[in-house]
């Protein structure tokens, strides 16, 4: 299965994974109140857990808890 999943945080960043058969390609997109840490990604072979209201792990990154999620099939 191929998707696009789009996850916000509560800090504002956002977080854009490319999900297939074969792993997770992720990016970190800073929010308008940047923490400096930039843009950021990586690859990972499974699909994180993703739930509102807890903590994003992935890679080596534990976020603010999640606000948003958007799935978009491709």
């Amino acid at each position: 299965m191929r998707s696009v999943v789009i996850v916000t945080t509560a800090s504002g960043t956002g977080y854009v994974l490319s999900v297939s058969d074969s792993g997770v390609s992720w990016r970190r997109v800073p929010g308008l109140e940047s923490d400096g840490l930039g843009s950021v990604g990586g690859w990972e072979p499974a699909v994180p857990r993703i739930v509102p209201g807890e903590r994003l792990l992935i890679g080596n990154l534990r976020t603010t808890p999640v606000v948003r999620v958007a799935v978009i099939p491709t």
